[in-house]
């Protein structure tokens, strides 16, 4: 297997996994660079081979990338061009920007790992070869360097890459995530400036450059220090990186007074394009602001003047254009796209919320349609019974005109309710209370049936609303009823019990159970496909009705042969346990 795997592949994997031995064979060869003759052709060979394993070392780009025809043209020219015109300065220059980038990655690689004392071995080593070589050998070039400093510089200083070698690390990331560019660029700038200084200082050390360098090096010291202190003091001060992170996170903007600005929009504003305009208006109050547009789904506008620099932005599918007197240096495009991040996500929650406010009215006129559709659905079945138990002819009896009589009544008081709905249909005024002995008693004679026991025990005072307590037991029985089409011997037995503070209605058949999945969801929301078998919408629309009334619907119990819907009013503390034995009155057709 792995004689298929090419060369150039398991030597890209190696470099990878053995980078320190890549950075110490860069930093021998650098070495070797300096010590040889200036612009001889031994320091160009050297210098040749340190870029090229600089190439497979840097952090920049994975060294399994392959490089294009034009960048690779591009590195050749650039390479040729400064090992053809090699100067001192320019050796002195290439080594401060190895400093700076391996001070980006001393800064960056987590100290639980031990990868950053490699780095921090290596930084120290170049930072001490440029200043006790390269410096006065190179780009002085002047004054003697005094023994046995040549000694310490071309010969025992290299043995202090051997730590990088002994030390152990830990497995790197990929190079291109660990490196910091601001450290990077902080720390060159600090060499230049500790390079600059000791040749400076030598105007005041009689042109002896190793003092200098002490005396730059000690002051360097001496004003790290005093910065550490003042930025982070003991004692619970915040120091100066408590303003230099206000100053990053406001540039010069007033950003806590429009966030508060914006909150208080949010809070008072419901319309979400009135919202925008006014959150963009409080932008354009910004000194650097010139104006700009915006355009959404539900429509566009303007604010402030049309003309400056151009910025533009997307969040959730509103563009926003800013245009500003001056041109944005990259922090302040940053926090004007945080500005426009804040907007958009207040617009896009402003734009759900009325899309909210729209689906919850159409969802309480579907509620409504479906409720009053129930209704007259149960009033159209009723009046269907009425009409197919009708004598032929002349036929009529007494019996038939005593149903009429008993059931006529209920029909209009049903019909005159779903009228009121009609007329209000956000009206929640309370069901009418009913004297409970007579609704139950009207309950036994409308729904006699065959299959059908009653049995009940109501108390004095007992009251029930006659609208939902009539809905409930329309479609108790109504499921009953069409379970019994299904399974001819199933029986039916309603039982009640009532009085003052409780009551406790209960429909139960001899029927197979539930479905488990049907059983779960009942009364939580509208039950699909089960037009032949009921337990459809009109459970969940009268268990919703029972819940504003103080009443709660549930399946008490469900097994085979013993399948019982209970409605009970929910502030009840007294026990449900009641049976049709005990009950003071029973009743079979």
């Amino acid at each position: 297997m792995a004689a298929s795997i090419p060369v150039y592949r398991r030597l890209t994997r190696t470099l990878v996994t053995g980078r320190r031995w890549v950075l110490v064979a860069m930093l021998l060869t650098l070495h070797a660079a300096l010590i040889a003759d200036p612009t001889g052709a031994f320091q160009r060979i050297w210098l040749l081979v340190h870029f090229g394993l600089f190439l497979l070392w840097q952090p920049f780009f994975a060294a399994e990338l392959e490089l294009e025809v034009f960048s690779l043209v591009l590195l050749v020219a650039i390479t040729s061009l400064i090992l053809y015109f090699l100067a001192g300065w320019m050796l002195v220059m290439w080594i401060s920007v190895l400093l700076g980038i391996l001070g980006g990655k001393v800064f960056t690689v987590r100290a639980a790992q031990l990868g950053h004392v490699a780095y921090l071995v290596a930084f120290s080593y170049l930072l001490t070869l440029l200043l006790l070589w390269a410096v006065p050998a190179l780009l002085l070039a002047g004054p003697e360097i005094p023994q046995p400093l040549p000694f310490v510089a071309k010969s025992l200083l290299p043995f202090v890459l051997l730590a990088i070698v002994l030390v152990p690390t830990a497995p790197e990331e990929q190079p291109g995530q660990v490196f910091d560019f601001f450290y990077a660029v902080l720390i060159f700038q600090l060499v230049v400036v500790l390079v600059l200084g000791s040749v400076a200082l030598m105007r005041y050390t009689e042109g002896l450059y190793y003092p200098s360098v002490a005396l730059t090096v000690s002051g360097f010291g001496i004003g790290l220090f005093v910065l550490a202190v003042l930025w982070a003091p003991r004692g619970g001060f915040g120091g100066l990186r408590t303003y230099f992170s206000r100053y990053l996170l406001s540039v010069g903007m007033p950003f806590e007074m429009w966030m508060r600005r914006v909150a208080e929009l949010a809070e008072t504003e419901p319309d979400s394009q009135r919202f925008l305009q006014l959150a963009l208006d409080e932008i354009a109050t910004f000194p650097w602001m010139r104006g700009g547009n915006w355009k959404a789904a539900d429509g566009e506008g303007t604010f402030g003047k049309p003309d400056g620099f151009t910025s533009r932005f997307t969040f959730h599918g509103l563009e926003l254009t800013f245009r500003t007197a001056v041109r944005l240096s990259p922090a302040l495009f940053l926090h004007l796209r945080l500005l426009a991040q804040v907007v958009g996500e207040f617009h896009e929650g402003k734009r759900r919320e009325s899309l909210m406010r729209r689906n919850a009215y159409m969802q309480a006129v579907h509620e409504t349609g479906a409720q009053l559709t129930h209704d007259i659905k149960n009033l159209l079945q009723s009046l269907y019974a009425l009409t197919s138990v009708a004598p032929r002819g002349n036929e009529a009896t007494t019996a038939y005109a005593g149903l009429l009589q008993r059931q006529l009544p209920q029909l209009t008081r049903r019909l005159h309710a779903t009228l009121e709905k009609l007329r209000a249909p956000d009206a929640t005024a309370a069901d009418l209370q009913v004297d409970a002995r007579t609704w139950w008693a009207e309950v036994e004679k409308r729904h006699a049936a065959p299959g059908i026991t009653f049995a009940g025990r109501v108390m004095p005072g007992a009251m029930v609303p006659a609208s939902l307590f009539d809905s409930l037991i329309e479609n108790f029985l109504s499921n009953a009823r069409a379970k019994r089409e299904r399974e001819p011997a199933v029986e039916v037995t309603v039982t009640f019990v009532a009085d003052a503070m409780y009551c406790d209605l209960r429909v139960t058949d001899t029927g197979s159970a539930v479905p488990d999945a049907v059983a779960r969801a009942l009364f939580r929301e509208p039950i699909e496909g089960t037009r032949e078998g009921g337990l459809g919408i009109g459970l969940y629309q009268v268990a919703r009705q029972a819940r504003v009334e103080g009443f709660r619907v549930e399946l008490a119990s469900n097994s085979d042969a013993a399948v019982c819907f209970s409605v009970q009013r929910e502030a009840s503390v007294r026990s449900t346990s009641s049976s049709p034995s005990s009950q003071d009155s029973s009743r079979t057709p």
